[in-house]
């Protein structure tokens, strides 16, 4: 019986932690963690899990680096710009 598992193709892709990629542990460490103190540590890992997996589902249909574009959607993170800067979209006219 043949498992399957994921390995990076390329030297520049992502760090893993066995089979898993860095960014969908993170969901699954975070549930533990915050489950921690209430004892329910399997129901942190099943929601954590869940969550990765989830994760993991929107990472392979959306464009990478989809959450930077939701972050900005939002309203919570603006990239800076570093030769010019983004008009404001009520200026029509340029002046020199």
């Amino acid at each position: 019986m043949a498992v399957e598992t994921r390995f990076p193709r390329w030297a520049d892709s992502p760090p893993q932690f066995l089979i898993w990629e860095m960014d969908e542990i993170v969901p699954m460490m975070l549930c533990f963690v915050f489950f921690l103190p209430t004892r329910k540590l399997w129901l942190g890992l099943i929601v954590g899990w869940l969550l990765s997996k989830g994760y993991s589902k929107l990472k392979e249909t959306l464009p990478a680096f989809f959450y930077l574009h939701y972050l900005w959607y939002w309203g919570i993170w603006h990239p800076k710009t570093k030769n010019a800067e983004v008009i404001k979209g009520y200026i029509s006219r340029y002046r020199e």
